[in-house]
Protein backbone atom coordinates (compact mmCIF):
# COMPACT_ATOMS: atom_id res chain seq x y z
CA UNK A 1 0.00 0.00 0.00
CA UNK A 2 1.20 3.49 -0.98
CA UNK A 3 2.11 5.76 1.98
CA UNK A 4 2.55 9.24 1.97
CA UNK A 5 5.51 10.65 2.86
CA UNK A 6 3.58 14.02 4.31
CA UNK A 7 1.92 12.47 6.48
CA UNK A 8 4.98 9.77 7.55
CA UNK A 9 6.78 13.30 8.44
CA UNK A 10 4.69 15.23 10.38
CA UNK A 11 3.44 12.01 12.12
CA UNK A 12 7.28 11.42 12.97
CA UNK A 13 7.11 15.15 14.20
CA UNK A 14 3.55 15.31 16.20
CA UNK A 15 3.33 11.92 17.48
CA UNK A 16 6.73 12.07 19.23
CA UNK A 17 5.34 15.62 20.45
CA UNK A 18 2.03 14.48 22.21
CA UNK A 19 3.63 12.77 25.66
CA UNK A 20 5.94 16.31 25.96
CA UNK A 21 2.51 17.89 25.64
CA UNK A 22 0.61 15.94 28.19
CA UNK A 23 3.57 16.47 30.30
CA UNK A 24 3.59 19.83 30.14
CA UNK A 25 0.21 20.21 30.76
CA UNK A 26 1.27 18.34 33.98
CA UNK A 27 3.92 20.93 34.62
CA UNK A 28 1.70 23.89 33.94
CA UNK A 29 -1.65 22.60 36.17
CA UNK A 30 1.54 21.82 39.32
CA UNK A 31 2.87 25.30 38.51
CA UNK A 32 -0.54 27.05 38.78
CA UNK A 33 -1.13 25.76 41.85
CA UNK A 34 2.41 26.77 43.13
CA UNK A 35 1.54 30.20 42.19
CA UNK A 36 -2.04 30.41 43.48
CA UNK A 37 -0.58 28.55 46.97
CA UNK A 38 2.06 31.15 46.82
CA UNK A 39 -0.19 34.59 46.06
CA UNK A 40 -2.33 33.25 48.86
CA UNK A 41 0.33 32.51 51.12
CA UNK A 42 1.74 35.92 51.74
CA UNK A 43 -2.02 37.07 52.95
CA UNK A 44 -1.93 33.90 55.31
CA UNK A 45 1.67 34.48 56.54
CA UNK A 46 0.65 38.79 56.89
CA UNK A 47 -2.72 37.91 58.99
CA UNK A 48 -0.58 35.46 61.12
CA UNK A 49 2.34 38.20 62.26
CA UNK A 50 -0.58 41.02 62.46
CA UNK A 51 -2.32 38.47 64.86
CA UNK A 52 1.06 37.50 66.72
CA UNK A 53 2.06 41.48 67.46
CA UNK A 54 -0.99 42.18 68.98
CA UNK A 55 -0.07 39.46 71.68
CA UNK A 56 0.42 40.91 74.97
CA UNK A 57 1.32 39.84 78.77
CA UNK A 58 -0.41 42.32 81.65
CA UNK A 59 -0.11 41.70 84.88
CA UNK A 60 1.09 38.09 83.94
CA UNK A 61 -1.91 36.74 81.96
CA UNK A 62 -2.04 36.83 78.05
CA UNK A 63 -3.85 39.00 76.19
CA UNK A 64 -4.48 38.51 72.43
CA UNK A 65 -6.39 41.99 71.00
CA UNK A 66 -7.21 40.09 67.82
CA UNK A 67 -7.13 42.92 64.92
CA UNK A 68 -10.30 42.70 62.56
CA UNK A 69 -7.97 43.82 59.37
CA UNK A 70 -6.06 40.13 60.32
CA UNK A 71 -9.68 38.09 59.15
CA UNK A 72 -10.73 40.57 56.70
CA UNK A 73 -7.68 41.26 54.41
CA UNK A 74 -8.75 37.63 52.74
CA UNK A 75 -10.87 37.74 49.17
CA UNK A 76 -14.33 37.11 50.71
CA UNK A 77 -15.19 36.08 45.72
CA UNK A 78 -15.57 32.31 46.84
CA UNK A 79 -16.96 32.82 50.65
CA UNK A 80 -14.13 31.34 51.71
CA UNK A 81 -13.97 30.87 55.42
CA UNK A 82 -10.63 31.54 57.79
CA UNK A 83 -9.77 30.11 60.92
CA UNK A 84 -7.66 31.25 63.82
CA UNK A 85 -5.66 29.48 66.74
CA UNK A 86 -3.41 30.87 69.27
CA UNK A 87 -2.12 27.81 71.58
CA UNK A 88 0.62 26.84 73.22
CA UNK A 89 3.44 24.36 71.37
CA UNK A 90 2.02 20.98 73.42
CA UNK A 91 -1.82 21.65 72.15
CA UNK A 92 -3.15 23.71 74.85
CA UNK A 93 -5.37 26.41 73.02
CA UNK A 94 -5.55 30.05 73.82
CA UNK A 95 -8.36 31.39 72.08
CA UNK A 96 -9.98 30.58 68.20
CA UNK A 97 -10.84 27.64 66.60
CA UNK A 98 -9.36 24.41 68.89
CA UNK A 99 -9.94 22.12 66.29
CA UNK A 100 -7.77 23.62 63.57
CA UNK A 101 -4.90 21.20 62.78
CA UNK A 102 -1.08 21.66 64.52
CA UNK A 103 1.38 21.77 62.04
CA UNK A 104 3.58 18.54 61.48
CA UNK A 105 6.35 19.42 62.45
CA UNK A 106 6.43 22.17 65.35
CA UNK A 107 8.36 25.78 63.73
CA UNK A 108 11.01 27.24 66.09
CA UNK A 109 10.73 30.49 66.89
CA UNK A 110 10.09 33.39 64.54
CA UNK A 111 9.70 30.52 61.83
CA UNK A 112 6.47 30.69 59.64
CA UNK A 113 5.07 26.93 58.52
CA UNK A 114 2.96 26.11 55.75
CA UNK A 115 0.86 22.85 55.42
CA UNK A 116 -2.19 21.37 53.84
CA UNK A 117 -4.92 20.01 56.49
CA UNK A 118 -8.48 19.34 56.81
CA UNK A 119 -10.68 20.73 59.09
CA UNK A 120 -14.32 19.17 59.42
CA UNK A 121 -14.21 17.50 56.05
CA UNK A 122 -12.97 20.57 53.97
CA UNK A 123 -9.26 21.17 52.69
CA UNK A 124 -7.44 23.98 54.21
CA UNK A 125 -4.30 25.77 53.78
CA UNK A 126 -2.87 26.64 57.42
CA UNK A 127 0.17 28.87 58.40
CA UNK A 128 1.72 28.65 61.66
CA UNK A 129 4.16 31.34 63.32
CA UNK A 130 6.07 30.52 66.18
CA UNK A 131 6.08 33.22 68.77
CA UNK A 132 8.23 33.20 71.73
CA UNK A 133 6.99 34.42 74.86
CA UNK A 134 8.41 34.55 78.17
CA UNK A 135 5.10 33.20 80.48
CA UNK A 136 4.70 31.64 83.40
CA UNK A 137 7.99 31.81 84.91
CA UNK A 138 9.78 30.69 81.66
CA UNK A 139 10.41 30.61 77.78
CA UNK A 140 7.48 29.04 76.43
CA UNK A 141 6.63 28.93 72.44
CA UNK A 142 3.31 30.23 71.18
CA UNK A 143 1.83 28.72 67.97
CA UNK A 144 -0.49 31.22 66.13
CA UNK A 145 -2.47 29.61 63.50
CA UNK A 146 -4.44 31.14 60.18
CA UNK A 147 -5.92 28.70 57.89
CA UNK A 148 -8.57 29.10 55.06
CA UNK A 149 -10.43 26.76 52.98
CA UNK A 150 -9.07 26.21 49.25
CA UNK A 151 -11.91 27.46 46.94
CA UNK A 152 -10.12 31.00 46.13
CA UNK A 153 -7.12 29.14 45.38
CA UNK A 154 -8.27 26.59 43.39
CA UNK A 155 -10.14 28.88 41.46
CA UNK A 156 -7.11 31.07 40.85
CA UNK A 157 -5.22 27.77 39.91
CA UNK A 158 -7.79 26.50 37.28
CA UNK A 159 -7.36 30.25 35.62
CA UNK A 160 -3.78 30.08 35.87
CA UNK A 161 -3.39 26.77 33.99
CA UNK A 162 -6.16 27.75 31.73
CA UNK A 163 -4.19 30.56 30.65
CA UNK A 164 -0.67 28.70 30.50
CA UNK A 165 -2.64 25.53 28.68
CA UNK A 166 -3.90 28.28 25.98
CA UNK A 167 -0.80 29.45 25.38
CA UNK A 168 1.03 26.26 25.07
CA UNK A 169 -2.16 25.49 22.75
CA UNK A 170 -1.26 28.54 20.96
CA UNK A 171 1.89 28.05 20.66
CA UNK A 172 1.95 24.21 19.71
CA UNK A 173 -0.91 25.01 16.83
CA UNK A 174 1.76 27.54 15.06
CA UNK A 175 4.41 25.62 15.54
CA UNK A 176 2.40 22.60 13.69
CA UNK A 177 0.97 25.01 11.08
CA UNK A 178 5.81 25.71 10.65
CA UNK A 179 6.17 22.64 10.56
CA UNK A 180 3.40 21.54 7.92
CA UNK A 181 4.72 24.63 5.81
CA UNK A 182 8.34 23.75 6.73
CA UNK A 183 7.74 19.93 5.35
CA UNK A 184 6.03 21.47 2.34
CA UNK A 185 8.57 23.31 1.46
CA UNK A 186 11.41 20.75 2.36
CA UNK A 187 9.37 18.11 -0.44
CA UNK A 188 8.94 21.00 -2.83
CA UNK A 189 12.57 19.43 -5.14
CA UNK A 190 10.93 16.49 -5.10
CA UNK A 191 7.66 17.86 -6.44
CA UNK A 192 9.93 19.46 -8.94
CA UNK A 193 11.54 16.16 -9.88
CA UNK A 194 7.94 14.39 -10.28
CA UNK A 195 7.19 17.47 -12.38
CA UNK A 196 10.27 17.11 -14.45
CA UNK A 197 9.79 13.46 -15.13
CA UNK A 198 6.31 13.34 -15.92
CA UNK A 199 6.80 16.29 -18.39
CA UNK A 200 9.79 13.98 -19.92
CA UNK A 201 8.29 10.50 -19.84
CA UNK A 202 9.67 8.32 -22.23
CA UNK A 203 12.94 10.43 -22.42
CA UNK A 204 15.21 8.29 -21.52
CA UNK A 205 18.58 11.27 -22.23
CA UNK A 206 16.85 12.94 -19.25
CA UNK A 207 19.38 13.84 -16.79
CA UNK A 208 18.18 15.57 -13.48
CA UNK A 209 19.90 18.67 -11.65
CA UNK A 210 21.50 16.90 -8.39
CA UNK A 211 22.13 20.04 -7.26
CA UNK A 212 18.50 21.21 -6.88
CA UNK A 213 17.84 18.76 -4.03
CA UNK A 214 18.85 18.61 -0.49
CA UNK A 215 21.76 16.92 -0.08
CA UNK A 216 20.04 13.67 1.56
CA UNK A 217 18.19 13.45 -1.13
CA UNK A 218 21.28 13.87 -3.52
CA UNK A 219 22.18 10.28 -3.73
CA UNK A 220 18.61 9.33 -4.99
CA UNK A 221 18.80 11.41 -7.78
CA UNK A 222 22.05 10.55 -8.63
CA UNK A 223 21.04 6.85 -8.54
CA UNK A 224 18.01 7.92 -10.72
CA UNK A 225 20.42 9.60 -13.33
CA UNK A 226 22.70 6.30 -13.37
CA UNK A 227 19.71 4.33 -14.47
CA UNK A 228 18.26 6.79 -16.98
CA UNK A 229 21.65 6.72 -18.13
CA UNK A 230 21.88 3.32 -18.31
CA UNK A 231 18.53 2.77 -19.85
CA UNK A 232 19.08 5.33 -22.77
CA UNK A 233 22.63 3.16 -23.65
CA UNK A 234 20.45 -0.30 -23.76
CA UNK A 235 17.89 1.68 -25.64
CA UNK A 236 20.86 2.72 -28.42
CA UNK A 237 22.39 -1.04 -28.04
CA UNK A 238 19.22 -2.21 -28.76
CA UNK A 239 18.39 0.05 -31.77
CA UNK A 240 21.66 -0.55 -33.23
CA UNK A 241 21.01 -4.03 -33.21
CA UNK A 242 17.93 -3.69 -34.94
CA UNK A 243 19.60 -1.66 -37.61
CA UNK A 244 22.11 -4.03 -38.25
CA UNK A 245 20.35 -7.13 -38.02
CA UNK A 246 17.68 -5.63 -40.68
CA UNK A 247 20.73 -4.21 -42.72
CA UNK A 248 23.07 -7.25 -42.25
CA UNK A 249 20.26 -9.86 -42.91
CA UNK A 250 18.65 -8.55 -45.67
CA UNK A 251 21.08 -9.09 -48.41
CA UNK A 252 21.79 -12.72 -47.29
CA UNK A 253 17.79 -13.44 -46.83
CA UNK A 254 16.75 -12.07 -50.22
CA UNK A 255 20.01 -14.44 -51.82
CA UNK A 256 18.80 -17.34 -49.94
CA UNK A 257 15.45 -17.40 -50.70
CA UNK A 258 16.55 -17.09 -54.68
CA UNK A 259 18.68 -19.40 -54.42
CA UNK A 260 15.92 -21.60 -53.59
CA UNK A 261 14.04 -20.57 -56.54
CA UNK A 262 16.84 -21.48 -58.76
CA UNK A 263 16.98 -24.79 -57.50
CA UNK A 264 13.30 -25.52 -57.12
CA UNK A 265 13.55 -24.61 -60.89
CA UNK A 266 15.76 -27.21 -61.60
CA UNK A 267 15.34 -30.44 -63.57
CA UNK A 268 18.91 -32.42 -63.46
CA UNK A 269 19.08 -34.32 -59.83
CA UNK A 270 22.75 -33.58 -60.00
CA UNK A 271 22.09 -29.61 -60.37
CA UNK A 272 19.45 -29.96 -57.27
CA UNK A 273 22.29 -31.44 -55.19
CA UNK A 274 24.47 -28.54 -56.05
CA UNK A 275 21.78 -26.18 -55.35
CA UNK A 276 20.78 -27.66 -51.94
CA UNK A 277 24.40 -27.47 -51.16
CA UNK A 278 24.35 -23.68 -51.70
CA UNK A 279 21.91 -23.27 -49.68
CA UNK A 280 23.32 -25.49 -46.74
CA UNK A 281 25.82 -23.10 -47.33
CA UNK A 282 24.16 -19.44 -47.05
CA UNK A 283 21.53 -21.10 -44.07
CA UNK A 284 25.35 -21.49 -42.80
CA UNK A 285 26.62 -18.32 -43.40
CA UNK A 286 23.27 -16.45 -42.20
CA UNK A 287 22.94 -18.28 -38.89
CA UNK A 288 26.82 -17.57 -38.28
CA UNK A 289 25.92 -13.36 -38.84
CA UNK A 290 22.99 -13.79 -36.71
CA UNK A 291 25.19 -15.03 -34.00
CA UNK A 292 27.58 -12.67 -34.31
CA UNK A 293 25.11 -10.12 -34.26
CA UNK A 294 23.66 -11.33 -31.00
CA UNK A 295 27.15 -12.03 -29.58
CA UNK A 296 27.70 -8.21 -30.39
CA UNK A 297 24.43 -7.44 -28.38
CA UNK A 298 25.79 -9.17 -25.41
CA UNK A 299 29.16 -7.75 -25.38
CA UNK A 300 28.00 -4.33 -25.28
CA UNK A 301 28.44 -1.96 -22.17
CA UNK A 302 25.31 -1.92 -20.44
CA UNK A 303 23.62 -3.66 -16.85
CA UNK A 304 25.86 -6.86 -15.98
CA UNK A 305 23.67 -9.49 -17.33
CA UNK A 306 26.62 -11.97 -17.00
CA UNK A 307 27.84 -13.48 -13.51
CA UNK A 308 31.28 -12.18 -12.43
CA UNK A 309 33.71 -15.10 -11.12
CA UNK A 310 36.99 -16.00 -10.42
CA UNK A 311 38.53 -18.29 -13.32
CA UNK A 312 41.72 -18.95 -15.43
CA UNK A 313 42.58 -17.61 -18.37
CA UNK A 314 45.59 -20.42 -18.92
CA UNK A 315 43.07 -23.09 -18.83
CA UNK A 316 39.86 -21.16 -20.69
CA UNK A 317 42.74 -20.60 -23.75
CA UNK A 318 43.54 -24.27 -23.52
CA UNK A 319 40.46 -25.71 -24.12
CA UNK A 320 38.97 -22.83 -26.87
CA UNK A 321 42.22 -23.35 -28.50
CA UNK A 322 41.80 -27.32 -28.36
CA UNK A 323 38.20 -26.81 -29.46
CA UNK A 324 40.01 -25.46 -32.82
CA UNK A 325 42.14 -28.55 -32.98
CA UNK A 326 39.97 -30.18 -35.65
CA UNK A 327 39.08 -27.61 -38.12
CA UNK A 328 42.65 -26.71 -38.01
CA UNK A 329 44.00 -29.76 -38.86
CA UNK A 330 41.32 -30.02 -41.74
CA UNK A 331 43.34 -27.04 -43.31
CA UNK A 332 46.42 -28.18 -41.95
CA UNK A 333 47.25 -25.31 -39.59
CA UNK A 334 49.90 -25.74 -36.55
CA UNK A 335 47.42 -24.64 -33.66
CA UNK A 336 49.02 -24.82 -30.02
CA UNK A 337 48.98 -23.48 -26.56
CA UNK A 338 52.14 -21.77 -25.63
CA UNK A 339 51.72 -19.73 -22.23
CA UNK A 340 52.04 -20.19 -18.63
CA UNK A 341 50.35 -23.20 -16.87
CA UNK A 342 47.89 -20.33 -14.32
CA UNK A 343 46.47 -17.01 -15.12
CA UNK A 344 44.03 -16.43 -12.83
CA UNK A 345 41.83 -13.28 -13.21
CA UNK A 346 38.07 -12.26 -12.15
CA UNK A 347 36.04 -11.90 -15.39
CA UNK A 348 32.59 -12.98 -17.03
CA UNK A 349 33.52 -16.35 -18.32
CA UNK A 350 30.86 -16.63 -21.56
CA UNK A 351 32.27 -13.28 -22.78
CA UNK A 352 35.98 -14.13 -22.08
CA UNK A 353 35.00 -17.66 -24.41
CA UNK A 354 33.31 -15.30 -27.13
CA UNK A 355 36.29 -13.59 -26.97
CA UNK A 356 38.41 -15.77 -27.32
CA UNK A 357 36.21 -18.39 -29.86
CA UNK A 358 36.55 -15.17 -32.23
CA UNK A 359 40.10 -14.69 -32.04
CA UNK A 360 40.71 -18.35 -32.89
CA UNK A 361 38.27 -18.67 -35.41
CA UNK A 362 39.11 -15.37 -37.18
CA UNK A 363 42.64 -16.79 -37.26
CA UNK A 364 42.20 -19.97 -38.55
CA UNK A 365 39.85 -18.46 -41.01
CA UNK A 366 42.36 -16.15 -42.53
CA UNK A 367 45.31 -18.35 -42.33
CA UNK A 368 46.73 -20.32 -45.78
CA UNK A 369 47.40 -24.23 -45.33
CA UNK A 370 50.33 -25.18 -43.76
CA UNK A 371 50.30 -21.54 -41.71
CA UNK A 372 51.12 -21.45 -37.46
CA UNK A 373 48.73 -20.58 -35.12
CA UNK A 374 50.11 -19.83 -31.56
CA UNK A 375 47.69 -18.61 -28.01
CA UNK A 376 49.34 -17.82 -25.20
CA UNK A 377 48.21 -16.68 -21.67
CA UNK A 378 50.93 -14.83 -18.82
CA UNK A 379 50.09 -13.91 -15.65
CA UNK A 380 51.83 -9.81 -15.19
CA UNK A 381 51.29 -8.64 -12.03
CA UNK A 382 48.03 -7.23 -11.74
CA UNK A 383 47.16 -7.91 -15.12
CA UNK A 384 46.58 -11.06 -17.47
CA UNK A 385 47.96 -10.74 -20.98
CA UNK A 386 46.42 -12.95 -23.36
CA UNK A 387 47.54 -13.44 -27.04
CA UNK A 388 46.66 -14.79 -30.45
CA UNK A 389 49.17 -15.17 -33.09
CA UNK A 390 48.96 -16.53 -36.14
CA UNK A 391 51.08 -16.29 -39.95
CA UNK A 392 48.38 -15.30 -42.21
CA UNK A 393 48.45 -12.30 -44.14
CA UNK A 394 47.43 -10.06 -41.34
CA UNK A 395 46.47 -6.96 -41.24
CA UNK A 396 48.04 -3.52 -42.82
CA UNK A 397 48.99 -0.89 -39.97
CA UNK A 398 46.77 1.76 -41.92
CA UNK A 399 44.03 -0.32 -41.21
CA UNK A 400 44.44 -1.74 -38.20
CA UNK A 401 42.01 1.24 -36.38
CA UNK A 402 39.30 0.48 -38.65
CA UNK A 403 38.95 -3.61 -38.45
CA UNK A 404 37.23 -2.85 -34.87
CA UNK A 405 34.50 -1.50 -36.78
CA UNK A 406 31.27 -3.38 -37.42
CA UNK A 407 31.33 -5.15 -40.37
CA UNK A 408 34.83 -3.52 -41.70
CA UNK A 409 36.35 -6.07 -43.82
CA UNK A 410 40.11 -5.37 -45.01
CA UNK A 411 41.28 -5.49 -48.29
CA UNK A 412 43.43 -8.05 -47.99
CA UNK A 413 40.46 -10.18 -46.16
CA UNK A 414 39.15 -13.42 -48.23
CA UNK A 415 36.57 -16.01 -46.64
CA UNK A 416 33.17 -15.91 -45.53
CA UNK A 417 33.49 -13.73 -42.53
CA UNK A 418 30.78 -11.22 -41.58
CA UNK A 419 33.32 -8.32 -40.01
CA UNK A 420 32.14 -8.53 -36.80
CA UNK A 421 34.54 -10.72 -34.97
CA UNK A 422 36.94 -8.43 -33.44
CA UNK A 423 33.95 -5.37 -33.25
CA UNK A 424 32.69 -8.18 -30.45
CA UNK A 425 36.28 -8.80 -29.05
CA UNK A 426 36.61 -4.89 -28.65
CA UNK A 427 33.06 -4.55 -26.58
CA UNK A 428 34.56 -7.74 -24.26
CA UNK A 429 37.47 -6.06 -23.84
CA UNK A 430 36.16 -2.95 -22.99
CA UNK A 431 33.35 -4.62 -20.65
CA UNK A 432 36.59 -6.29 -18.97
CA UNK A 433 38.04 -2.86 -18.02
CA UNK A 434 41.55 -4.34 -21.10
CA UNK A 435 43.12 -3.06 -24.05
CA UNK A 436 44.16 -4.21 -27.22
CA UNK A 437 46.23 -3.79 -29.61
CA UNK A 438 47.30 -5.18 -33.15
CA UNK A 439 50.96 -6.22 -34.27
CA UNK A 440 52.76 -7.46 -36.39
CA UNK A 441 53.76 -11.25 -35.35
CA UNK A 442 56.99 -12.85 -36.18
CA UNK A 443 56.23 -15.08 -38.45
CA UNK A 444 54.85 -12.67 -40.66
CA UNK A 445 50.82 -12.53 -39.85
CA UNK A 446 48.94 -10.73 -37.01
CA UNK A 447 49.56 -11.10 -33.55
CA UNK A 448 46.45 -9.71 -31.01
CA UNK A 449 47.83 -8.96 -27.66
CA UNK A 450 45.46 -8.52 -25.18
CA UNK A 451 46.12 -7.05 -21.16
CA UNK A 452 43.45 -7.61 -18.66
CA UNK A 453 42.65 -6.75 -15.18
CA UNK A 454 42.77 -9.04 -12.54
CA UNK A 455 40.09 -7.38 -11.05
CA UNK A 456 36.82 -6.10 -12.99
CA UNK A 457 36.64 -2.64 -12.99
CA UNK A 458 34.11 -1.02 -10.40
CA UNK A 459 30.41 -0.75 -12.18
Amino acid sequence: MSRSLRRQLVQWVVIPLLPLAAATAWLAQNNAREAANAAFDRTLQASARSIAERITLQDGELVVDLPVAALEMFDPHFQDRVFYRISFAGGTTVTGDSELPQPPSLPAAGEVRFYDARLRGEEIRSVALGVPLFYGGGQRLLLVQVGETTLSRQALARQLFRQSLAQQWLIGAVAALLVAVGINRALRPLQRVRAILRERAGDPSLQLEVGSVQRELQPLVSALNSALAELEQQLAVQKRFTADAAHQLRTPLTLLKTQAEVTLRMADPAEQRSGVAALVRATDQVIRLANQLLALSRAEPGPNRHDTAELDLAELARAVTLDFVTVALGKSLDLGYEGDEHAPLCGQPLLLREMLSNLVDNAVRYTPAGGEITVGAHARGDEVELTVADSGPGIAPQERALVFERFYRGQQTGGDGCGLGLAIVREIVRGHGGQIRLESASAGGLRVAITLPRQPPAR
